[in-house]
């Protein structure tokens, strides 16, 4: 485009001096007006300003699923990932490795599981708003765990565990209501578990060990009925436990070994009568072992190491045909081993050293390949 140049001042032709004040005066009107400066259009020579960059966010309604990969690829070293085929070029993200999209082209799936992703999660990461399945698992993450993720209402499953996340456990994925697994076990992770997980009642399986959560169980958690896996050990969680949990009727594994819980084991755990696991080693539990125990007839395994359980062992544990492994060990039980653990003929290991027993050993226990009977000091009895 061409320049258009005007001139630097009006200049007024010579007219005859003689001009009648009329026609003087148009022209005087039309010069004034041919002054007014016109804006010199640019050349393409020319270099046309623009508005600085900033660091605001994109507005939310113009933010595409594209646009958040790329947000997550930068943030996370997306150039030294094991895999990344396909990433920040123009095929169609569903193509991109790790990612699938639904019939709308929205990404319903993400799978970069030990992958080598380093660095925080982005916030924006809350806007796939279509997202059900979220899989960061295995890698290095650091840092938060974004509020934003309590965005993703469609998610059913999210998986963060073995990372390096730290800070508390956001209050916001209480908004995952279509949530059924929560993984975010062998983190750094701190703080009390927030209450408002129990509203999370279509929660299958919740999984926070191997970290630093501290305070109490929530007697919220006695609000998901759905849950199977119930997996809080490994952490500093004190107090008792609830009693509420006894509420948690489908429940099959639950976990909270390696604390430091106090108090008695409470009686309601009884009532789960699918469980298959119960995990409470390593922690402070004082008191008698609960005869209720006895009605968990789907038992395979139960450990009750290293607290400080006083009392007998209840002949009632000896209704617990299914159970695989017992361990009492490195308690303050005392008095004899009753003659009615002598059915538990499926046991595959049985550890009951470090306590004050008398008397002997049930004689079926003879042939359980893994014991400390060494260790215990008693014979087995002899039957009548």
């Amino acid at each position: 485009m061409l320049r258009r140049k005007m001139p630097n001042k009006c200049r007024i032709s010579s007219l005859a001096r003689g001009a009648i004040v009329v026609l003087a005066l148009w022209i005087s009107l039309t010069l004034v007006a041919a002054c007014v400066p016109i804006p010199e259009e640019p050349t393409t020579d020319q270099t046309i300003p623009t508005e600085p960059a900033t660091d605001r966010e994109i507005p939310e309604d113009s933010v595409t699923d594209r646009d958040v990969l790329v947000a997550l690829y930068q943030a996370t070293n997306g150039d030294t990932w094991v895999k990344n085929s396909n990433w920040l070029t123009d095929a169609p993200i569903g193509r991109w490795y790790g990612v699938v999209t639904g019939s709308s082209g929205r990404v319903i799936d993400l799978d970069l599981s030990a992958n080598g992703l380093r660095g925080p999660i982005p916030p924006v990461l809350g806007r796939l708003s279509e997202l059900e399945w979220l899989d960061l698992s295995e890698n290095r993450l650091s840092g938060a765990i974004p509020p934003e993720v309590g965005n993703l209402i469609y998610l059913n499953t999210l998986y963060l565990f073995s990372n390096e996340l730290s800070g508390a456990i956001p209050p916001e994925l209480s908004n995952l209501i279509s949530l059924e697994s929560l993984y975010l076990g062998s983190n750094q992770l701190s703080g009390e578990m927030p209450l408002e997980l129990g509203k999370l009642t279509g929660l299958e399986v919740l999984s926070l060990w191997g970290n630093g959560l501290s305070g109490p169980i929530p007697r919220e958690l006695g609000r998901l009925t759905d849950l199977e896996w119930l997996d809080l050990s490994e952490n500093r969680l004190n107090g008792t436990i609830p009693p509420e949990l006894g509420n948690l009727t489908n429940l099959e594994s639950l976990y909270l070994g390696s604390n430091q819980l106090s108090g008695e084991i409470p009686p309601q755990l009884g009532k789960l009568t699918g469980l298959e696991v119960l995990s409470l080693w390593g922690n402070g539990l004082s008191g008698p072992i609960p005869p209720e125990l006895g009605k968990l007839l789907n038992l395979e395994m139960l450990l009750l190491y290293y607290n400080q359980l006083e009392g007998s062992i209840p002949p009632e544990l000896g209704q617990l045909a299914s159970l695989e492994h017992l361990d009492l060990g490195g308690n303050k039980l005392g008095g004899t081993i009753p003659p009615e653990l002598g059915q538990l003929t499926n046991l595959e290991a049985w550890y009951v050293a470090l306590n004050w027993f008398t008397g002997c050993v049930p004689q079926a226990w003879r042939l359980v390949r893994h014991n400390d009977f060494d260790g215990l000091g008693l014979p087995y009895c002899v039957e009548p």
